[in-house]
């Protein structure tokens, strides 16, 4: 009785552990995307948990005639390997400006791999355009059925007024 006993507690045991195993492998399995933006001097960094919600849009903002430099992180947390073509492009008001980078990307088993680009904003400001208009752009991320959209919204320049110098206080007796 008791040798019978000891096998349901080590079946139990058994269940427990592999109930927790499958909690741990199934919430790292997967295929995982995370983005970098440098624009200015603010690193900016969207990890693969922003996606989860519906509808997510990533917002950025650089200044006039500025760069966003972009990091695309693919992490493969699957024991075989993994690919897909990777595509980025630019639009504005539902138009397509550019493509920015098309490149088949294959990973191995447990690795990550990598796709850079920068977005100029010189070159996609219309000619004969004030400085002192705001501008928006959709960077459209697609890896396979999988896509991201970050806006970039572009800041006026500065005033081509020059600034008024701070004069000194006068002196006050006392």
């Amino acid at each position: 009785m008791a040798k019978r006993r000891d096998l349901y507690l080590y079946l139990t045991l058994a269940c427990f552990f592999a109930i927790i195993a499958i909690f741990i492998v199934d919430g790292y399995m997967g295929v995982y995307d995370t983005i970098r933006i440098t624009a200015g001097e603010r690193p900016d960094k969207v990890e693969p948990d922003f996606w989860l919600r519906p509808e997510s849009t990533y917002e950025t903002w650089v200044n006039w005639g500025g760069k966003v430099f972009f990091n695309y992180e693919i992490a493969n947390h699957q024991i075989g390997a993994y690919s897909a073509e990777v595509s980025v492009s630019v639009w504005r008001s539902q138009e397509k400006i550019r493509d920015l980078v098309t490149k088949q990307v294959t990973i191995g088993g447990l690795d990550n791999a990598q796709v850079e680009w920068a977005v100029d904003t010189v070159e996609l400001i219309p000619d004969g355009v004030s400085q002192q208009q705001f501008f928006q752009y959709s960077v459209i991320i697609k890896r396979g059925d999988v896509e991201r959209k970050i806006i970039i919204t572009i800041n006026p320049g500065t005033s081509p007024t020059p600034p008024k110098p701070v004069l000194p206080r006068p002196a006050q007796p006392g």
